[in-house]
């Protein structure tokens, strides 16, 4: 594969999306669901119900690249369930991710309103 990575915005889907579908089928989600364009320089993640699967497409001037990735070891990928979790992720985030780390797991932010 041939893209430089680092051109490309990366996109989470939240929650489970039935593996069997394939580029085109996902890319309807894309356009309808998630409201962004998969013909420009962006790629799409997608995770299978058991989060032992996942599912990448990026387009390439005149097709989709699919690729996959299945857990063949004990464990899952993290993965955000709502679309307040659903962000745009990092190629950086995407290795942790891959290595089982969890991403989406923010602290949260305290504003305090004096020194005690």
């Amino acid at each position: 594969m041939f893209l430089d990575w680092q051109q490309y915005s990366f996109y989470i889907r939240p929650g489970k999306t039935d593996m069997r579908k394939r580029a085109f089928s996902l890319s309807m989600i894309v356009e309808s669901n998630m409201l962004l364009n998969p013909f420009n320089k962006n790629a799409f993640l997608f995770c299978s119900g058991s989060k032992k699967i996942l599912k990448v497409i990026v387009w390439d001037s005149n097709g989709f690249w699919e690729l996959t990735k299945r857990l063949e070891v004990e464990g899952t990928f993290s993965w955000p369930q709502s679309e307040e979790e659903a962000l745009e992720i990092t190629l950086d985030e995407i290795k942790l991710l891959l290595k089982g780390a969890d991403p989406f797991k923010r602290l949260k932010v305290v504003i305090p309103h004096k020194v005690s």
